[in-house]
């Protein structure tokens, strides 16, 4: 019998209505042609059509699939997962119905392996359906084919299971669906979350690495997101950047970005610690470990049973893990910029030396593009953090003159990159010689660098300001972490802030030091000024929380203390972590006797 007999024999017994060896022995001369990829280029591609028509029609659509032995329909489904890697077969199967009934047969599967416990066949069945899923989602026109069978959401169901092939396939498949976005937001609408973020906590690498994947595609998706709140599924998301993988760390830091768009989550990554923890992915000499294998790859070899640990860890070269390190290093200046739009969280990066380990990005090092896309992402970072007006003082000694001026042009809170593309250019044709100057430069940032100077056991970090009786810096006692104010005075004409039981002073040779509280906090004018520039307005509750406390921090002054402040205005009244008001400047400030009256103008001409 010729070749070409022994395939009209075969495509004979698929047209046949029998069940058992006949169809095993189809499959087992089919099984031969594992390694084609374009059946349709194939001398032979007429009759390899007919045997995917015939597979559709009279085993997948017909009751035959409902009687047979489990081995024999898996063996159906491995010719028709051979079959379809042909994009030419995939058309055919879709006009022939295939996918829906493809779809049906897999929610069916999945019932019955949820209910009645895992099943190695059933397991064997899943892990090749959510195969043949993700090639059909490989291409973009043919995702709402998907979709509009319902596969995806019986791929979302298996997010449940805890065999580690079903769950990869599930995830492959998703992830391929999720790149485009109407599909997104189909899968988005589904309880999807919560599955992931127990991917994210409990399970092997390889499927943290693309549950992360697929919750970085999905969480443009509003549902998305609120799902993550509502799971509070922020520490978990930021206990991963403890991790070791590039690709892992840099799909939790572009979610991260999505998350930054709700002001309330802005300010729980600050206070979980997040800001110190992109920071370090910035500055440390963390080994990395990452690979090189796509989802392509990883299906095919999640299907074929070969997922072995060159898919998760591979050595790869010097220039592709430096690119892998700037494209994280990017992601993380994203996530920090979004943050900035926060006032409180832009001083909180620069506390936590945020200028210093952000501004080293930007020194020209090659030429090559992940190095000069890293540059703009660090400048617009850097720009973010300048536009709050107590950061300006860092960046006035920061950046030469002409650089300085390029940086003010491109404006307040400009997200597009190629805005930054100016300065990245100026910077890559500086001398050597203006290098070094820009290095010296950064150098004076560096919040860890030794104390400009130690007075009686306070090193002085930075100076704040200077005003009519004085200088003030910002000081670290020695003994301690806690950060303090050090006003130097004219011993003729001490200012004193608080009560003197809350203060040490200090006498050294012709000056008067005096030790206050730090006021974590920018003036109300400040707000007022950055809410203009990111055109946002006070909600009312903000402005009735700040309001009540004005009103009771000058109960306090007047009915205790009987104290008139005399100079109340924006530029006076402190807002720090969550709109905590504390009332400054009691420079004119006096204090009323019983039965006397104030008769005199004082103040802000402005305000009076």
């Amino acid at each position: 019998m010729s070749f070409l007999q022994q395939w009209i024999f075969a495509l004979f017994l698929l047209c046949s209505p029998v069940t058992g060896r006949p169809i095993d022995a189809v499959s087992s001369r089919i099984i031969t042609y594992r390694d084609q990829r374009c059946f349709s280029s194939h001398p032979l591609q007429k009759l390899f059509s007919e045997i995917l028509t015939s597979l559709v029609k009279n085993r997948l659509c017909s009751d035959w699939i409902d009687h047979a032995l489990p081995e024999s329909v898996l063996r159906v489904l491995i010719c028709l997962r051979l079959l379809i890697r042909d994009p030419h077969h995939q058309k055919i199967l879709h006009q022939l119905q295939g996918i829906n009934l493809l779809a049906r047969y897999m929610e069916h599967v999945t019932a019955m392996y949820i209910s009645c416990g895992e099943q190695a066949i059933a397991v064997q069945k899943l892990v090749t359906m959510t195969y043949m899923f993700q090639k059909l989602s490989a291409v973009e026109d043919q995702r709402v084919w998907v979709i509009d069978s319902g596969a995806h959401r019986t791929l979302v169901k298996l997010l449940s299971t805890t065999d580690s092939s079903v769950l990869l396939g599930a995830l492959l498949a998703l992830t391929t669906l999720a790149e485009s976005p109407e599909c997104k937001e189909k899968i988005g609408e589904l309880p999807i979350v919560e599955n992931l973020l127990l991917i994210l906590q409990e399970y092997d690498l390889l499927s943290k690495r693309m549950g992360a994947e697929l919750l970085r595609l999905l969480s443009p998706v509003w549902q998305v997101r609120e799902q993550l709140r509502g799971l509070e599924g922020l520490p978990v998301l930021l206990s991963l950047l403890n991790a070791q993988h590039l690709k892992l760390l840099w799909s939790v830091a572009w979610v991260l970005v999505q998350l930054c768009e709700d002001p309330d989550t802005r300010a729980e990554i600050r206070s979980w610690g997040g800001v110190q923890q992109l920071l370090r992915l910035l500055h440390s000499d963390r080994q990395y470990i990452c690979d090189r294998s796509s989802i392509e790859t990883l299906s095919s070899a999640n299907a074929a049973g070969r997922i072995h640990r060159e898919h998760i860890r591979e050595e790869l070269s010097p220039q592709e893990e430096e690119d892998n390190t700037m494209a994280l290093q990017s992601a993380c200046c994203t996530v920090l910029t979004e943050l900035s739009l926060d006032d409180t969280s832009a001083h909180h990066i620069v506390q936590e030396n945020g200028v210093y380990i952000i501004v080293k990005l930007i020194l020209p090092q090659n030429q090559r593009p992940k190095r000069t896309s890293l540059q703009c992402y660090a400048f617009r970072t850097l720009r973010f953090l300048f536009s709050v007006e107590r950061n300006r003082h860092l960046f006035k000694r920061l950046f030469p003159t002409d650089l300085f001026e390029l940086f003010i042009d491109v404006g307040h809170y400009v997200r597009d990159l190629t805005a930054y593309e100016g300065l990245q250019t100026k910077v890559s044709l500086y001398t050597e010689e203006e290098v070094d100057s820009l290095k010296e430069s950064i150098e004076t940032v560096d919040q860890n660098r030794p104390p400009l100077k130690v007075i009686n056991g306070y090193s002085i970090l930075d100076h704040l300001g200077t005003g009519a009786f004085g200088s003030v810096f910002k000081v670290r006692k020695q003994s301690g972490q806690n950060l303090l104010a050090l006003k130097e005075v004219n011993l003729h004409n001490p200012v004193f802030g608080k009560d003197k039981k809350s203060r040490d002073n200090i006498l050294e040779g012709d000056r008067l030091y005096i030790v206050m509280e730090l006021i974590e906090g920018v003036p109300l004018a400040e707000h007022f000024n950055s809410l203009k520039e990111k055109q946002q307005k006070f909600t009312e509750d903000r402005l009735w929380n700040v309001f009540i406390q004005m009103c009771l921090a000058l109960r306090y002054l007047h009915m205790e203390k009987r104290i008139v402040h005399r100079d109340l205005s924006p530029n006076n009244i402190m807002l720090g972590e969550k709109d905590k008001v504390t009332i400054t400047d009691f420079g004119l400030a006096k204090q009323k006797q019983e039965n006397s009256k104030l008769t005199s103008v004082v103040g802000t001409i402005l305000y009076s």
